[in-house]
């Protein structure tokens, strides 16, 4: 029942936030400024990615570090959080990557534009398994999957201990709950935007709901099966 009141919560958002746009007159193209968007997102990618290997620089600069009782502790602390934001700047920086290489290839911009950021993409590929290669370096005694195993999150999860299993359970289901309203306000949000704009969203809002359906029916299944 809590997924059904989270996804109510998301709707009700997004009928907020769709009557916000209606009293203002909303009307809104990309078209018009395309370039300059894909342009945006793709300087905010390049730095994303620059902050990606800034941090993997650090970490394998402290892995020199000699310390003992509670410096260890706080190094390790340094090097966990410094690991955390790198891999969020690495996603991010993926995810931008890709709608600007959607949005160079559906407003037809220059083809020099789409080329770059599918450089970029690539290499927000290869920072990830470099920062997943460094993590063996940070932890010599744990028995760290390699980055190109196909089993990877399956190993990791097999060496987590008792409290590692419990963190990645709790961020695991706070950000279900989250996908549930987010995506559910996101598709009325569509629909706005379909109305406002005479721009058909039609398909994203279907992909949205069998995202939504496949999503919760996963999860349903294999706890139900328990």
């Amino acid at each position: 029942m809590k997924t059904v009141y989270k996804m109510l919560l998301g709707a009700l958002l997004g009928f907020l936030g769709a009557y916000c746009l209606l009293a203002a007159e909303f009307e809104m193209t990309l078209l018009d400024v395309s370039f300059e968007a894909t342009l945006v997102i793709s300087g905010l990618t390049i730095v994303l990615i620059v902050y990606c290997f800034s941090g993997i620089s650090r970490m394998k600069k402290r892995v020199s570090f000699s310390v003992s009782g509670d410096e260890e502790d706080e190094l390790e602390a340094k090097q966990y959080r410094t690991f955390t934001d790198s891999t969020l700047a690495n996603t991010v920086s993926t995810i931008l990557s890709i709608i600007a290489i959607g949005m160079a290839i559906v407003t037809e911009l220059p083809i020099w534009l789409i080329l770059v950021n599918v450089a970029l993409f690539i290499i927000t590929i290869i920072s990830s398994y470099v920062a997943l290669s460094v993590l063996k370096l940070v932890y010599p005694n744990r028995n760290l999957p390699s980055p190109t195993d196909k089993d990877y999150n399956k190993k990791l999860l097999a060496i987590s201990d008792e409290g590692e299993k419990h963190v990645m359970l709790g961020g695991l289901f706070h950000t279900y709950q989250m996908m549930n309203i987010l995506l559910t306000g996101a598709m009325f949000i569509l629909i706005v935007y379909s109305l406002g704009a005479n721009h058909s969203q039609l398909f994203s809002i279907i992909v949205i709901g069998v995202v939504l359906i496949l999503l919760n029916a996963n999860y349903m299944f294999r706890i139900r099966n328990r």
